[in-house]
């Protein structure tokens, strides 16, 4: 009987080791395909003092997309190239720097046309931002809970769609001016932007979505166009110190019988 259950007992070892030598050799191979899965992915490495590498797609034999990034810690401005690999950057892609904490300011190249879906999302240092005039879309969440911005500048001329959400959440924000080349600021655009006290939407804007500037609740004074045709529900809901006074829209406009919907009423009279 003792012989039997010795010999069952080294059988079982035997067997124990032989799973755990399959189970590491499984976890080597994975680790190989993983390392030839990474070699795969196209990559150039700028070799400047914060050693960023940007990470890319062709979209053609001429154009590409930015899908990744990587670079030291200390926080710096990041010039986006205007090529990789010899073909002409247009494109950044869904959450390409998504909470990237080593950027405190972005540099957009002339041959960028569209900013992808929560691009640069978290990204909580970038204080100061300019739109160049070739963008057309700034995707949905782009730039949200960007929380050190504090400067949105769009160039003359831009005519990007400001995608739904795109700042959301840009707490430091205190201004923003919508020129009239852009047609669209959609849904959610600036909600809940807390610090926001000025908002100016030049003439040629058509429409303003739905909960656009909801919950700006520092927002105390808004000039909005005629052209203005829509306005989305909600859209300055929340706006506790938003008062007539405070609204510049001409009369007869689609804006001023919106804002006269609101019932605003007037500032509280100082003592």
């Amino acid at each position: 009987m003792k012989k039997l259950l010795a010999s069952l007992l080294a059988l079982l070892l035997i067997a124990s080791l032989c799973a755990c030598s399959e189970e590491q050799g499984n976890e080597d191979d994975w680790g190989d395909n993983f390392q030839q899965n990474d070699e795969k992915v196209d990559h150039i490495n700028t070799g400047n003092a914060y050693n960023e590498v940007f990470y890319f797609e062709a979209i053609d034999t001429e154009t590409v997309t930015i899908t990744g990034y990587q670079a030291v810690d200390a926080p710096h401005v990041m010039k986006i190239p205007e090529t990789l690999d010899g073909k002409a950057v247009v494109a950044i892609s869904e959450r390409a720097f998504y909470f990237c904490s080593k950027i405190n300011g972005v540099e957009f190249p002339s041959t960028l046309t569209e900013i992808g879906k929560e691009a640069f999302a978290g990204c909580s240092l970038i204080e100061s931002l300019t739109v160049p005039a070739q963008i057309t879309s700034i995707g949905e969440l782009a730039f949200y809970g960007c929380s050190a911005l504090k400067t949105l500048t769009f160039a003359e001329g831009c005519a990007a769609k400001i995608g739904q959400s795109a700042f959301m959440d840009c707490n430091a924000l205190k201004a923003v001016t919508i020129p009239g080349t852009v047609k669209t600021v959609a849904a959610g655009a600036f909600f809940e932007c807390l610090a926001l006290e000025t908002v100016v939407i030049e003439e040629g804007v058509e429409v303003i979505g739905a909960q656009a500037f909801q919950k700006c609740t520092a927002l105390q004074s808004l000039t909005l166009p005629a052209s203005v045709a829509t306005i989305g529900s909600y859209a300055f809901s929340g706006c506790d110190v938003l008062y007539n006074e405070g609204v510049t829209a001409p009369a007869g406009s689609v804006a001023a019988t919106y804002i006269a919907n609101l019932n605003l009423g007037s500032r509280p009279v100082e003592e």
